[in-house]
């Protein structure tokens, strides 16, 4: 017999780079398992890894065995003739002369077993490039081998390019089976900045960095960059030209993986090569080979460079080198990488992907199919489609809108003018409609655009007309026909313009329907959006509650389907501190303010969010006494304005300006900023800037030539104004304007000397408002005027449920007062609620009208209204709001 003695070493690494400290110590750690397989394609490394993990191991004294295998060895014989010949050195005393090229198999196995079977103690074969051997019948050799009980100290260690084929799960059940894959010996940015150390001292960590990214920390390519580096004076353009169809590359994968292919196996990848993804049925789809789904299925016998991308191996990419090097081979070879590109679009378009059909079509240089296969989709509607939205699709094909013929697509231009909106570019979203309104001007989708326009003014701080709106609303009762997305987002822009109008109700009303159909049209991403509009209306309805809760299902929505730190994400963490900071919690507020708002104030927002955020950051920092810093804030705030083209966002801020110069005291500054701004004192007396249902938030002229005229102790002129805009109302102001509003006229009624009157107000205030939820409206003006209630409520015998509901607002107490020992006598005198008033009262609390509470129960409405008179005096109240709050501090409601 020929001894090989010489193939029994592992290869000689000198002062080698060791890769994979942490491994190979767990590895040494553990100890080998009865089969470990080092599994990657050529240049991974594979030999290398082994070998330090063989000199570990034989540095602790273990009986090693290390056996390069040949393509010779795939014949059952040589394959044991091989493995004989490596034990010989562990062997003392056997005979050396052993004829094994005669034996048949069957003898060869049995000596080998036997000759195992005399190794004392544990040993562990190295079988590298183990893929040479590779055949069902050598298979079944080791498997047999594997499958022996009294070989259980035997272990063996498979370096090979391809995974074994024989039966492996009752070693991976027991634990003996352990699989080492190209992710395991690909290098890490750290291992990459270690092998370049003093070899390419002319690059940086971040240009190191970035190359193990590209190359994804394949061996072979860091160190054939290493050498052109070394051999080279230049290295960043090495550094940037650098992939497959580099020619030293080029070469090494040509002679190495791809020159040992079969023609067949060639022919599929240089005609995948284009695609960023393959599966079984796209490859079947666009490849002119019938056996293109067969060959996809072969791919992982021939040890490629390959990713796959899901745990069912149902998708797979090629490494971007070897990729490069496919791309180069297959322009070379003059296949039509447009066309085969231009085919996957259509197969993914058919499949419903269509922000992998517009990828394809673009990689294809085809814009104008990308645009054709979104305005099939339906153009703009994409936007609020599926869970995450199709933000993505629209800021992909955007970047190539020059390249269309958008009047050809007017369904896709209208979705690039919502998408510009979103982003703040509203110059570029004002041109988009324009088109779209010209390719549309026969007539035809007319809805689209009408439902865009209104859309359009949310972000332009436009208000929308009214025939727009009415026509929305005749949409909606005719639309029988209408898309289910159409459809919802139509009620989205209905609920958004009664809220903003102070129809609170009708916005309530909307939105819930709104939410209904995105969610039947599968598209959450818009459903989130209502939210917005839902909590706002809960809010300024005095539903503190509800408007926390819609909030919260809006960031746990965004952050769960999205990811923190979206537009959406920003847009609940705003809107949240408001709710906040009105009750008092200054530190959760300022922290949701300090990383939303700014982002709010570049991203997807329209003028309601950012000035909800604005006032709640003014909120704060006038609580917290720092005046400098509000000021400060309310300067970025303005820029932000005016770099949005929000005009009433600029207005409502300098607005805020002259309050917190009154705040300071510093009247004549207030007066000089107010007359710069817009702000003169015959404003006061207009009637559109003063309108209450159309500002929601801030201040308008009347209320600060009110405070204004009252700091100068001009009483009779302040109660002039403050009566002509309080009587000059079409519509009830929201909650927490009535609370302000209740508050300012507190104060006059004490500058008048008419205690009696303001202990009047007061008290209705504190018991039909809910003014624990909204008390940083009383706190924010000021230590002197609360003080004022104070003495109020001890001098004028108030109500003790008054006075301390009043502590309880003023304080913040943890919890609220304990119900009046008066209103628990006539409670008690009173017999209590019956069990129908009991149930009238769970109605009142849920917000039901007089009629939804008659039609639940069965009651007319006028034995609704008699019951609702003996609560009241039950409960010693005078209206609903007031009913439910005291019903909550009996226990009533519990």
């Amino acid at each position: 017999m020929v001894t090989r003695q010489t193939r029994f070493q592992p290869p000689v690494h000198g002062s080698q780079h060791i890769r994979r400290r942490n491994l190979l110590h767990q590895l040494l750690h553990l100890g080998p398992r009865r089969l470990t397989t080092i599994v990657a394609p050529a240049g991974y490394g594979k030999t290398s890894f082994a070998a330090q993990w063989h000199d570990l191991l034989k540095s602790q004294g273990g009986k090693l065995i290390w056996l390069p295998l040949e393509p010779d060895d795939c014949d059952q014989s040589h394959f044991l003739i091989a493995l004989l010949e490596a034990l010989q050195g562990l062997l003392q005393g056997e005979r050396r002369g052993l004829d094994a090229s005669s034996m048949p198999v069957a003898t060869l196995l049995s000596v080998l077993v036997t000759r195992l079977r005399r190794i004392d103690g544990p040993i562990t074969l190295f079988l590298d490039d183990y893929h040479f051997a590779q055949t069902d019948a050598t298979e079944s050799l080791l498997a047999k081998l594997l499958a022996a009980k009294d070989l259980g100290h035997v272990k063996f260690v498979l370096i090979s390019r391809s995974a074994p084929r024989f039966p492996i799960s009752a070693l991976r059940l027991n634990g003996e089976f352990r699989q080492l894959g190209a992710a395991d010996l690909s290098f890490s940015d750290t291992e990459a900045q270690e092998f370049f150390a003093g070899k390419a001292a002319t690059l940086t960590r971040e240009q190191i960095g970035e190359l193990n990214k590209r190359t994804e920390g394949w061996a072979v390519a860091l160190q054939m960059v290493r050498v052109l580096v070394a051999e080279s004076k230049d290295s960043a353009a090495i550094l940037e030209s650098f992939d497959g169809s580099n020619f030293e590359m080029a070469r090494y994968l040509s002679e190495q993986v791809f020159s040992s292919l079969p023609k067949v196996v060639q022919h599929f990848l240089l005609e995948t090569a284009s695609l960023p993804a393959i599966s079984r049925t796209l490859a079947g789809s666009i490849s002119g080979s019938p056996d293109a789904a067969a060959l996809f299925n072969r791919l992982g016998e021939y040890a490629l460079p390959i990713a796959v991308l899901d745990s069912q191996g149902t998708w797979i990419r090629y490494h971007p080198v070897f990729n490069s090097f496919l791309k180069e081979e297959a322009e070379r070879v003059g296949i039509e990488t447009h066309a085969i590109l231009r085919k996957a679009a259509h197969w993914f378009e058919a499949a419903h992907d269509y922000d992998a059909a517009v990828r394809h079509a673009l990689l294809a240089g085809d814009a104008g199919l990308a645009a054709a296969i979104v305005e099939a989709a339906g153009g703009w509607r994409r936007v609020y489609a599926t869970t995450r939205g199709g933000t993505l699709l629209f800021q992909t094909l955007i970047a190539k809108a020059p390249d269309i013929n958008l009047s050809s697509f007017p369904l896709t231009t209208l979705g690039l003018c919502v998408i510009s909106a979103k982003a703040g570019q509203l110059d570029a979203a004002n041109h988009y409609l324009a088109i779209a309104e010209r390719a549309c001007a026969d007539g035809k989708f007319s809805r689209d655009l009408r439902v865009v326009r209104v859309l359009m003014s949310l972000y332009t701080d436009r208000w929308a007309t009214a025939a727009d709106l009415s026509a929305l609303e005749a949409d909606l009762s005719h639309g029988d026909d209408m898309e289910l997305i159409y459809r919802a987002l139509a009620l989205n822009m209905l609920a958004y313009n009664f809220l903003i109008r102070t129809d609170l109700e009708r916005a309530m009303h909307y939105g819930q329907l709104a939410i209904r159909a995105f969610r039947d049209g599968g598209a959450d991403f818009g459903a989130m959006h209502l939210y917005t509009h839902i909590g706002q209306a809960a809010f300024f309805s005095g539903d503190s509650k509800s408007a926390q809760d819609a909030y919260r299902s809006l960031i746990a929505e965004a952050q769960a389907n999205i990811g923190d730190g979206s537009d959406l994400d920003a847009v609940g963490q705003v809107l949240w501190s408001e709710v906040l900071s009105m009750r008092g919690d200054h530190d959760a507020a300022s922290a949701a303010l300090a990383w939303a708002l700014p982002h709010l104030e570049l991203h997807d927002t329209w003028f309601d969010l950012l000035a909800a955020g604005i006032m709640a950051q003014q909120r704060v920092l006038r609580l917290s006494g720092d005046m400098l810093a509000a000021h400060a804030a309310i300067d970025s705030a303005r820029a932000a304005a005016r770099r949005r083209g929000f005009e009433r966002l600029t207005r409502l801020i300098d607005g805020e300006r002259v309050t917190l110069l009154i705040a300071t005291g510093d009247i004549e500054e207030a007066i000089r900023y107010a007359e710069i701004s817009g702000f003169q004192a015959q404003t006061g007396y207009a009637d559109a800037p003063n309108n209450l249902a159309v500002n929601l938030r801030g201040c308008v002229p009347a209320l600060l030539w009110t405070r204004i005229y009252a700091a100068q102790g001009d009483i009779a002129r302040a109660r002039d104004l403050f009566y002509r805009l309080t009587t000059q109302q079409a519509l009830k102001p929201h909650v927490p304007r009535r609370i302000e509003l209740g508050l300012l006229d507190i104060r006059l009624l004490l500058a008048q000397g008419q205690p009696d009157k303001a202990a009047a107000c007061l008290s209705s205030l504190l018991l039909s408002l809910p003014m624990a939820d909204y008390r940083a409206i009383l706190q924010i003006e000021g230590a002197d005027f609360t003080d004022w209630l104070r003495r109020l409520a001890s001098t004028m015998e108030m109500p003790a449920v008054v006075s301390q509901r009043l502590t309880f607002v003023l304080d913040g107490s943890a919890k609220p007062p304990a119900t009046t020992r008066a209103t628990a006598v006539a409670l008690t005198e009173a017999g209590g609620l019956t069990e129908r008033e009991r149930s009238v009262m769970r109605l009142l609390s849920a917000g039901l009208s007089n009629k939804e509470i008659g039609r639940k129960l069965d009651l007319s409405d006028n034995t609704v209204k008699f019951h609702l008179r003996n609560i009241f005096t039950k409960l010693n109240v005078t209206s609903r709001t007031a009913a439910v709050t005291v019903g909550r501090d009996t226990g009533v409601l519990q």
